[in-house]
């Protein structure tokens, strides 16, 4: 790296949107210059720089690095340092009660009772609409529910890349990715990309479930329901039911597994708590304005591929570009609790994983072109809570066979819909690219697509054996359910506001953005294993054109 003088710098960075006032520049500034940058360590930043590496291409990654307090790390450590059989119950259970946050009337996954993946740095008003931004080493999938359906032919249609431009990465990043999957029913539509296959043991309501899907299969084909085990993200399992406050032995894929081996690289180098707070592009390459171990300094970058997320994306982007309002598109999200007609007796001692089980997709031809995706969670211990919940006082008087037979019945869905099918964020800056405001744009289509799955699934209630309880629904605010993006999407001859099929913003050259702000829509399937797939293909290309 080169070291030259700041004080350019400082005359150069001072505008709107840096932070940084003239008289408070003048200290603590070098300039470094690199070739190749990511920006994240999320799961685009690792699939993009992963793919860099691949190709020979020395990479630096900046981060802000936050890690896990350390209050929330000695319990996992504790829990990972003995087989779930030994765990006192009581500390398990009081961990339990405090795994979930409210966020609006939809709960909030933390990990280990810490929600610290969602700091992040930003002065935010929410009209009806929500983005998380994360600062974590890592990102967001220190939290994330693992699913990796990729998208299908029918998600690909209208984009400027085919599926032939995208395949290939996915069975790069499953080569590197710890999955779980097998050959089913969803096969045929979403291809595997691995040749991998591996199966989770299904919990006793899931095989019971499954079974009857799949003794119905040709009535549920015909209504427009296909149906499958749920692929997931995870190297291994001890079906100690803790997944949703997060697994101790780290079986569930977090990046920062890869940054992990990442850093075993010879051309890699991580430079954490380092905070971009601007950048700006020139004509041999861009200027990122940053806070690293609280010193200010400016990095120098070639080449910037930026994994910083919908809300640092377009944090970063927005001054870049002297734009003050943009739209973004989000796959509506919601809760439906499922009674099965047949209970499991004893379900809550059962030895099992708390992540999806099965995936179900229903397609409403008469309402949408797009299907509805459908992520089935059979017994966790939050069932009790929210029972608990819902009932109130009224708990204590109920007959204590009441309780049991909701639970041993229970099921939730988690449903997701397609961003044609979904409302949009408006995100507006103020003058001085300080302040963000968020607010919905409702579309009239969500509501009564989500009502008209509920609807299907009500009629199939024999071929489903069970019914969907519509009271307890709940919809989510926009941006709720963390699949949102398009905010650059890309486009053959990119516009205002759009990208290029590798990413680079209109009017930028030399800055590639890689997250899901470049995907056209979002899909109402799982998007992590996209977006990865999607970033490795940029780095790939653009390590290619310099080879």
């Amino acid at each position: 790296m080169e070291l030259v003088s700041g004080a350019n710098w400082c005359r150069k960075s001072c505008v709107a949107g840096t932070g940084y006032l003239i008289d408070s520049c003048s200290k603590n500034l070098s300039r470094e210059r690199i070739k190749v940058a990511v920006l994240g360590s999320g799961p685009a930043g690792v699939a993009a720089a992963k793919a860099l590496l691949l190709h020979g291409v020395s990479v630096t990654m900046l981060d802000a690095g936050n890690t896990m307090p350390a209050e929330a790390l000695s319990v996992r450590d504790a829990m990972a340092s003995a087989v779930p059989d030994e765990w006192d119950s009581e500390a398990v259970e009081r961990l339990n009660a405090q795994g979930l946050k409210d966020r609006g009337h939809m709960p909030l996954k933390t990990t280990f009772g810490s929600d610290y993946p969602y700091d992040f740095d930003a002065d935010i008003a929410e009209h009806g609409a929500s983005i998380l931004g994360s600062r974590a080493r890592g990102g967001l999938s220190n939290v994330w529910g693992a699913s990796i359906l990729p998208l299908s032919d029918a998600d690909i249609a209208g984009w400027p890349i085919s599926m032939a431009d995208l395949a290939p990465h996915y069975a790069a990043v499953l080569k590197w990715l710890p999955h779980s999957q097998v050959t089913d029913e969803l096969s045929d539509t979403y291809p595997l990309h691995s040749s991998y296959q591996r199966k989770l043991g299904l919990s006793r309501q899931a095989h019971a479930l499954l079974g009857d899907l799949r003794s119905s299969a040709e009535q549920l084909n015909n209504s427009g329901i296909s149906f499958g085990q749920a692929r997931l993200a995870m190297s291994n399992c001890f079906y100690c039911g803790q997944c949703l406050i997060g697994c101790p032995y780290q079986f569930v894929y977090s990046t920062n597994e890869t940054l992990d081996d990442l850093r075993d690289y010879p051309g890699f180098t991580y430079l954490g708590d380092t905070l971009v707070q601007g950048l700006t592009e020139h004509g041999s390459h861009v200027a990122l304005h940053v806070q690293q171990a609280g010193q200010l300094r400016t990095i120098e970058v070639e080449r910037l591929f930026m994994g910083a997320g919908v809300l640092g994306t377009a944090k970063l982007l927005m001054p870049l570009l002297k734009e003050k309002e943009l739209l973004i598109k989000d796959s509506a999200y919601s809760l439906i609790p499922f009674l099965r007609y047949d209970k499991v007796p004893r379900v809550e001692f059962e030895s099992l994983y708390t992540l999806p089980q099965l995936f179900m997709e229903v397609n409403v031809p008469e309402l949408t072109s797009r299907n509805a995706h459908l992520q089935w969670y059979s017994y966790n211990d939050f069932y009790q809570q929210e029972i608990r919940k819902t009932f109130g006082k009224a708990y204590r008087a109920l007959p204590t066979v009441f309780p049991r037979q909701i639970i041993e019945r229970m099921w939730t869905i988690q449903g997701f819909l397609h961003s044609d099918d979904s409302p949009e964020i408006l995100m507006r800056f103020d003058e001085n690219f300080r302040k963000i405001d968020l607010s919905a744009v409702e579309n009239p289509k969500t509501k009564k697509l989500f009502k008209a799955v509920l609807r299907k699934l009500s009629a199939m209630s024999g071929e489903v054996g069970g019914r969907p309880v519509p009271f307890f629904s709940r919809v989510g605010t926009a941006g709720g359910g963390f699949h949102a993006g398009s905010s650059f999407p890309m486009a053959l001859n990119p516009g205002r506001l759009q990208s290029d099929v590798s990413g680079r913003p209109a009017g930028l050259s030399r800055i590639h953005v890689v997250d899901s702000s470049v995907l056209p829509n979002i899909a109402s399937s799982t998007i992590t294993l996209s977006v990865m797939a999607n970033a490795h293909r940029i780095a790939s290309d653009y390590a290619k054109s310099i080879s």
